[in-house]
């Protein structure tokens, strides 16, 4: 009697430590990744320019993480000595969430958060430089749209953004507030994105 309880005990205490371990993702069936050329509409100093980058990132179930970079943004600003132009660009990471996959059209979702260089200069109308100066940025870019389905392969996201900057207080004549406004993105998403087992209904 002694010995089955001694067999049962350990019988039971091999199955308790055989069971497998729980992870942060042993829930996620969907895994891909994707790289992405990124266009962005943004107001400058009440003008329209378009800054190009890209990106890239990991597909785990409805979110993504990767990182991303955006090209050189200018900033020009005319005074009584001549034209005050910042330059800027950023780079850092890409946190996103992209619900109901298996629609051909369906919300997307991200927030890039991110830190750069703004180069300043002053310029007299004569083209000789005045003044010059550099800071660091921090910049956080949310956005909201929705993303279609092209090909299997092939994905389009159109978002309304914000871009908040922050670090340059006092740069020139230039504010955080200059370069913080509402814009429009494009991001062209190619890659895999875990679909094998979508939902066909």
């Amino acid at each position: 009697m002694k010995n089955a309880i001694v067999i049962c005990f350990l019988l039971s205490a091999t199955a308790l430590f055989a069971q497998k371990d729980e992870t942060m993702f042993s829930d996620v069936d969907r895994v891909g990744g994707w790289g992405a050329p990124i266009i962005e509409y943004t107001n400058l100093n009440n003008d329209v320019e378009v800054v190009s980058g890209g990106g890239g990132a990991l597909v785990l179930n409805d979110f993504y993480l990767g990182g991303y970079g955006m090209g050189t943004a200018t900033f020009n600003l005319d005074n009584a000595l001549g034209n005050e132009s910042l330059k800027f660009k950023h780079g850092g990471f890409w946190i996103g969430y992209t619900p109901l996959q298996h629609r051909v059209v369906h919300p997307y979702a991200s927030v890039k958060l991110g830190w750069g260089k703004a180069n300043y200069k002053l310029t007299a109308f004569d083209d000789v430089e005045l003044n010059s100066d550099r800071s660091s940025i921090f910049v956080t870019t949310p956005e909201l749209g929705l993303e279609l389905n092209v090909f299997s392969f092939f994905r389009i996201a159109a978002t309304a953004s914000y871009r908040w900057v922050n670090g340059f207080d006092g740069v020139g004549g230039f504010k955080n507030d200059d370069l913080s406004s509402f814009g429009g993105t494009l991001t062209l998403r190619f890659g895999g994105f875990g679909d094998d087992d979508w939902d066909r209904d």
